[in-house]
């Protein structure tokens, strides 16, 4: 679930609820009830408190929300804010022409006001938005975020004299351009909602306005709005543009569509005893399907299994009220609640429930023994084999890195399958930035990256290691694969047979046998390619980035495919250890030639390279039999096999 924080000055919250005089009684009840205190801050205006909402609690992106919660928790009354008397309701202002084009407009309030006198807010205006965050502009800006913030309905004030006689909301254009009030150009999409007139877009609905008729010292006359969109189409648009303001924060929630005359109300209030304009006696209202409040129905026995404990029925009813829920009806069995419109995050019996317990005491539930078997924990084998990777890479003395699955522009270039198949990139929807559009299909750019800004910050060596996912499309199906990614760089050095000799321990740890190596050139970016084989199949790709050695493996190709571990008892009879130097045909691989020699003989206990002069390579044989000692004839025989076998595949020959 989605996390933001909002922000709480105390001496504004003071206004509308009685708060306890120490502080840490208000922050641990209200951690307590589900708003985990992340930070408390001492500014000018007093302290202010920052608390973590959860994505569903839209009402309480606000001073007012909050203060509702701190006077259920405390069982005090809400003082709540005088609004302006209700106006005629008109669809269509005279001053204003107005066109809706979208089904994604819930509801849309609009009022005009005239000689308006634009000046510097009151000091307590100013001083409550800089505690929260917020700059003072002029007093009309001021106030439409003064309301966003106490009342969680975010405003945008027009010039009404700039924006001309007609106004639309609707979808913009491909291609169309505005600058918002922050000097940033945006081209829009189709897929973006906004307030336009006949020229061109005046904002970006529940986002941001536009620079051009914004309120400035000039304005006379002033269009004033407070909206409900369609929370997807904001969240879509503020993430494309990357618009992360606190009407767009507040538009992605599920506000209630009644909060905007709500806000409206409030404004004009404000106006009106300042006397800082002309209010039009009619406000233009667009509510095609009114939210009315929805009844739950709460089962008491579903209270108590779910719950944990058995809460007093009258107790539940007056959390419930204390909360602004209305019971419509009772029975021995449960209630009906009306559940106010501002709650959109209850729609359940469930809901009913943690609204209880939260109230109630999360502490207070008895701890209770499992009355049921425990059941059986079954880890993937995916998992399993994670785990013992990291294990084995980390006892090898490389570090884990973790990247988001996404790739940057500048990488693109490098975003292809590392397995020579076929393949597209999967474009991101909602890119996190303009420069972030694609899934990344191989972990080498994004472990590139890392490694760069080591190699230029500290280092004389640099190991690391990702597990993580890619991703791909086929004939317009969607792939994902498990991949395990390692670099591997030593300032001054190009070791390759150190970074082989990793690789191969950690085949080793991890149980993995019939692993080699073979040439391949198929990855235009990488030198000195090869493709990891286990037998005949193909499980992993690897090359060299300028001086970094890189190596991707399949994790799916060799799930399953390790050897257990068998135990034997350690031979009773000595091993014979022998030398033997080879000239090989350059290109020769080396790994190919030990497989060879290994392949010989099953006495042939191990076979390693331990010597290399340009294309003579000496490798030593060990020879044993668990079950005899061997003689040096038998040797000898088993010698002349391996000679026999190399010539004959690779022309190798025995140097004296």
């Amino acid at each position: 679930m989605a996390i933001s924080l909002m922000k709480i000055p105390i001496s504004w919250l003071k206004d509308y609820v009685n708060v306890p005089r120490d502080l840490s009684v208000l922050t641990d009840k209200l951690t307590m009830a589900g708003h985990l205190l992340d930070k408390t801050e001492e500014g000018n205006g007093g302290a202010v408190i920052d608390l973590e909402l959860r994505g569903n609690r839209a009402d309480c992106y606000s001073i007012l929300g909050v203060a509702k919660e701190v006077a259920a928790l405390f069982k005090t009354a809400v003082k709540y804010p005088s609004l302006h008397p209700k106006l005629k309701r008109v669809s269509l202002l005279k001053e204003c022409q107005n066109t809706i084009k979208t089904p994604l407009v819930k509801r849309v309030m609009m009022i005009v006001l005239k000689d308006v006198k634009i000046t510097d807010s009151p000091n307590w205006i100013k001083q409550r938005l800089i505690a929260y965050g917020i700059p003072p502009i002029n007093n009309i800006v001021d106030l439409t975020n003064y309301v966003m913030v106490e009342l969680g309905e975010p405003m945008h004030a027009f010039d009404l004299d700039q924006i001309g006689p007609k106004i639309e909301i609707r979808l913009a254009k491909n291609g169309e351009k505005m600058t918002t009030f922050l000097g940033q150009t945006i081209t829009l999409t189709s897929d973006d909602l906004v307030w336009a007139n006949s020229k061109s877009p005046l904002s970006i609905a529940g986002a941001i306005g536009e620079k051009y008729h914004s309120i400035s010292e000039k304005t006379n006359n002033i269009l004033v709005e407070a909206a409900n969109y369609d929370r997807a189409n904001i969240r879509r648009s503020i993430r494309r543009h990357n618009l992360m303001t606190d009407a767009g924060i507040r538009h992605e929630k599920d506000l209630d569509p009644n909060l905007v005359e709500e806000a409206i109300r409030r404004f004009l209030q404000i106006i009106k005893e300042n006397n800082w304009g002309k209010i039009e006696n009619c406000v233009f209202d667009y509510y095609p399907s009114p939210v009315k409040p929805w009844i739950v129905r709460l089962d008491y026995a579903k209270l108590e299994s779910l719950g944990g404990l058995k809460v007093d029925k009258k107790v539940a009813e007056k959390i419930l009220h204390r909360l602004n829920f209305v019971i419509k009806e009772e029975s021995n069995s449960g209630i009906k609640v009306l559940c106010p419109t501002y709650r959109t995050d209850v729609t359940l019996e469930e809901d009913l429930i943690e609204e209880i317990l939260r109230v109630y005491g999360y502490d207070k539930i008895p701890p209770k023994t499992l009355s049921l078997e425990i059941p059986t924990i079954i880890t993937p084998d995916y998992i399993n084999q994670e785990a013992k990777i990291r294990d084995a890479l980390v006892g090898l003395g490389f570090d884990e890195a973790i990247s988001f699955p996404f790739i940057k522009e500048k990488n693109w270039r490098y975003n292809q399958l590392l397995d020579n198949q076929p393949g597209q990139s999967v474009n991101i929807t909602n890119p996190p930035s303009p420069d972030i559009e694609k899934m990344r299909m191989t972990l080498l750019p994004n472990l590139l990256d890392f490694a760069q800004r080591v190699i230029n910050e500290r280092g004389q060596r640099l190991m690391f290691f990702e597990i993580g996912k890619v991703y791909y499309k086929k004939k317009n199906k969607y792939y994902e694969k498990r991949k395990l990614g390692l670099i591997y760089w030593e300032k001054d050095k190009q070791n390759f047979l150190q970074f082989k000799g990793l690789l191969e321990s950690l085949l080793t740890k991890i149980n993995l046998e019939g692993i080699h190596l073979k040439e391949a050139d198929n990855i235009p970016f990488l030198t000195n390619q090869y493709q990891l084989y286990q037998n005949k199949n193909v499980v992993g790709q690897g090359g060299q980035f300028n001086n970094i050695f890189y190596a991707e493996i399949d994790l799916n190709s060799i799930l399953g495919k390790e050897k257990k571990p068998v135990a034997h008892l350690w031979p009773k009879f000595p091993p014979i250890i022998e030398d033997l130097s080879l000239e090989l045909p350059p290109q020769t691989l080396i790994g190919e030639v030990l497989q060879s020699i290994k392949s010989v003989s099953p006495v042939i206990w191990s076979v390693e390279l331990i010597d290399t002069f340009k294309d003579t390579k000496t490798v030593r044989i060990t020879y044993q039999n668990p079950r005899k000692t061997l003689a040096d004839k038998e040797v000898k025989e088993i010698r002349n096999k391996i000679i026999e076998a190399i010539e004959k595949q690779f022309r190798a020959q025995l140097k004296a």
